[in-house]
This record gives C-alpha cells, structure tokens and sequence, in this order.
C-alpha cells in the first residue's frame, strides 16, 4: 500500500474515534441553565436551553437543535448541523470549526488568533459524567478583551433541581491523574501517569474564575503570536476530577489536553 493511502486509513480511523466519541457521550436532550458572568466574576445572565443531539436511523448524521427560555418568557428555536459521519465539525459563513472529542470531553472554537480574524475569538470545553454534563466557555471581543464566562450546567431529559455550587477544588485525599492528549489533526497519545498540579500552578498570566460548577483559566486579553492555554475543571464527586486544556503555540492551537485525577 502507497504511503499517502495508509495516512488517508489512519486519518479516517482518527476520524471514526472521534465520532465514536461525540455518539458515546453526547447523545439526547441535555436540559441545560446557562449563566454568563462578567470578566469582574459577577453573573450578569442567565437563562435556560434544553440541546438535543440524534443520531439518523443509518447513523450517517447527527442533527442538533436548542431550544431557548429566557425569564422574560421569549423563547428560540436553534439548529445547528447536521454533523455528518465522520466529520464532527461546524462551518459558519464558509469557516470550517472541528470538535475534539477525547473520550468523555469535547473541545471547540477559534483555532487561530489574528488580528484580522473573521470571527471574535471564543472557546468551549466540556465533560459528560453518567447523565451530567458540564460546560464552560469563554468568549472575547473582536480587540481581544474578555467579554464574558458562561457555564452551562445540564442533565439528561430533565432539569437540574438546584445549581451546583461553587467550582473550588475541595479534594479528598490525594490526587493522582492521567493525562492524554489530542491534536487538531484528531491524533491521541496513550495515557500517561501525572501527579497533581493545582489550577493556580497553570498559566501563569490567566484569571482564574471559580464558578459554581466548574473552574476556568483564561487571559483576560489576547493577542497574536502569543502562548497560552485555556484551562476548564469539574470536580464531578468529592473523589473525581476533570480537567481539559486548549494549548496555543504563537496563537495557533496546538493540542487539546484531557486530564483525569481521582483521589
């Protein structure tokens, strides 16, 4: 077999596992409250959405709706997709966006900081957890000044009863994780043993926002040609930890990093 068709088997197995991903985990109707806060930590929204993902008969497609209620009672109706097999990304406007799933995370958004980007730079990462998942975005203005947080809290097929409380790590015990990791070109490394790093020993020049739910790190501003990376947590039990990373090298990004601590 030719070189250039064993990368194309390779890439279309990375492909594959990447949709396995996105249908192991994230299927059905995720009953979400989606809270926004200001760089200054404080909430300045907050409303309700309930997103659903579903797989066609022939498993080809996965179409995806969100539905709005705000507290005003206005309501909207959202689909995105369909994302088709083996591809899990999102094209707005001719802009392609692929979604890193790394076993129980996903990751997305700008993969490029420059100046003249047709976008305004934004990123999510999240975690599924039994029936739980958890969310956490930031999105920044088009000069690269931090906008808002938001954090999205959600439950399969109903709602959550009551928010969870705030994202400071409360460990139990001693914390020993794995690590691996996932390139924009959809390549995983094996996992690898790692002790534990705080959220405050990373990135150094990030604000860390401890949110009811979750945690994240991020700039407050950013800038091309810059090394960063965009950090966001859940402590899903007194025992369990996730931790997903979106790492820049001179503001392209570089790798998506799933850790995993239990204690």
């Amino acid at each position: 077999m030719a070189p250039h068709s064993i990368d194309n088997v390779a890439d279309r197995e990375n492909q594959l596992q990447n949709w396995d991903n996105f249908c192991r985990y994230h299927l059905g109707d995720w009953h979400g409250i989606w809270t926004q806060y200001s760089p200054e930590g404080d909430s300045i929204d907050s409303f309700k959405s309930v997103r659903s993902f579903h797989l066609s008969e022939d498993g080809s497609q996965i179409t995806h709706q969100t539905y709005y209620t705000y507290p005003d009672g206005k309501t909207e109706l959202y689909n995105t997709g369909p994302y088709i097999k083996p591809s899990a990304g999102l094209s707005f406007d001719g802009h392609h966006f692929a979604i890193l799933f790394l076993d129980n995370s996903f990751s997305w958004g700008t993969t490029t900081i420059t100046a003249d980007a047709p976008f305004a730079p934004f990123f999510e990462t999240g975690f599924t957890h039994n029936n739980r998942r958890m969310t956490l975005c930031a999105r920044y203005k088009q000069s690269g000044e931090l906008q808002h947080i938001t954090v999205i809290s959600e439950q399969l097929d109903r709602f959550l009863e009551a928010l969870p409380t705030s994202g400071m790590i409360q460990p139990d015990g001693i914390w020993q994780g794995t690590v691996k990791q996932l390139t924009p070109e959809l390549v995983t490394s094996p996992p690898e043993e790692i002790g534990w790093q705080p959220l405050e020993s990373l990135g150094s020049t990030n604000q860390i926002f401890h949110l009811p739910g979750g945690s994240i790190s991020c700039p407050l501003r950013i800038e091309s040609n810059s090394v960063m990376d965009l950090i966001v947590e859940w402590q899903v039990a007194p025992n369990k930890l996730f931790r997903g990373i979106r790492h820049f090298d001179n503001s392209k990004l570089s790798h998506f990093l799933l850790q995993v601590y239990e204690s």
